[in-house]
């Protein structure tokens, strides 16, 4: 028996149509660009001291937001509270205060940066600077207690510390695009300053997460940072967005394909801090790192790659300075490497 073919109806054509012009635009569309940046962390040699009268330089503040405009950098990551003796505040009868002159420094830097253009990644404590912390007993005491809610003191912490910044980025929310609470958290739990590690930890982060004005992470470091990531180790943390650091001489991300993978769940990653691995001071490595790194970075899904680091100010014979892009006062072939990406 003859059965004629079913007529396709001027309304499913069309439909096709409109389906493959959205595909062929699609298409056509670019990748979504990489936001890339530097990590300056503490200016001059002025570690744990940035922020006070003393040492805070407006004209070096000026001078660093030159060379992120020369250079093509969109973010720029400085450090608030580095280290552990607390220099930045004052007790009166056993209760932490904030300097004023921290908020006086931290506006002015801001307002640099507003006027520049150039975007801030605001880190307010390094995991790192608790490393041999049993070696002061009272500032091992203030930091479990603040660590682990004991006593008041991480809501004191929190009170007198992190909501007065947060006032003041208020002020600034198209310049400070992002927040890393703890830099290389992965270091206090190491240093184990969490008493019951993950679950401390998370209670922290939240705590301090509160009433933030722009996205917040902690960022992971050392060398089990991926495995530290994919275990779940920030699961429940209340965090934005992720935040990894790599250093090897290959510019090589080794979960590319689950990072990618996760990106395209709408997770956000950045690659918080990047580098050679090499201990030589070596001009042709740190360019080829810098261009692997930043394909990666963009390849594998992240959002933004930000390079360790700016400018390193200290002289001699200085093992540090192989990572500077700006060392002993000279700029480096890589700075143009990171420009022309």
């Amino acid at each position: 028996m003859f059965t004629s073919q079913p007529k396709t109806s001027s309304k499913m054509l069309v439909m096709r149509k409109f389906i493959l012009v959205l595909i062929l635009f699609v298409m056509s569309l670019p990748a979504m660009a990489l936001v890339k940046g530097f990590n300056q962390a503490w200016m001059k040699t002025y570690y744990a001291y940035q922020w006070l009268d003393r040492y805070y330089d407006p004209a070096h503040t000026e001078h660093l937001f030159a060379l992120n405009q020369q250079y093509r950098s969109q973010i720029l990551r400085i450090w608030l509270y580095e280290g552990n003796s607390l220099p930045q505040f004052y007790f009166v009868e056993g209760k932490l205060k904030l300097k004023p002159e921290v908020l006086k420094n931290l506006r002015h830097f801001l307002e640099v940066a507003r006027s520049k253009n150039v975007e801030v990644s605001l880190t307010f404590l390094d995991g790192n600077a608790y490393r041999e912390l049993w070696l002061h007993p009272e500032r091992l005491n203030y930091w479990w207690n603040v660590f682990n809610n004991k006593f008041g003191k991480q809501e004191e912490f929190y009170r007198e510390a992190i909501l007065p910044v947060y006032k003041l980025m208020a002020e600034f929310r198209s310049t400070v695009t992002q927040i890393d609470l703890v830099n290389e958290v992965n270091a206090i739990d190491y240093f184990q300053l969490f008493e019951s590690g993950k679950a401390s930890m998370s209670q922290f982060l939240c705590q301090m997460k509160k009433g933030a004005p722009a996205p917040v992470t902690a960022s992971l470091g050392w060398a089990d940072a991926e495995a530290r990531f994919f275990s779940g180790f920030l699961s429940s943390s209340c965090l934005d967005f992720y935040d990894l650091h790599y250093y090897n001489d290959a510019g090589y991300i080794a979960g590319c394909a689950e990072f990618k993978k996760l990106a395209r769940e709408g997770v956000w990653l950045q690659l918080g801090e990047f580098g050679q691995l090499s201990e030589s001071f070596d001009d042709q490595l740190q360019s080829y790192v810098t261009q692997k790194f930043l394909t990666s970075a963009k390849n594998c899904g992240f959002r933004g790659a930000l390079a360790w680091r700016l400018e390193d100010y200290r002289q001699g014979e200085n093992p540090e300075a192989r990572f500077s892009f700006m060392a002993f006062g000279k700029p480096r072939p890589a700075l143009e490497v990171f420009s022309n990406f």
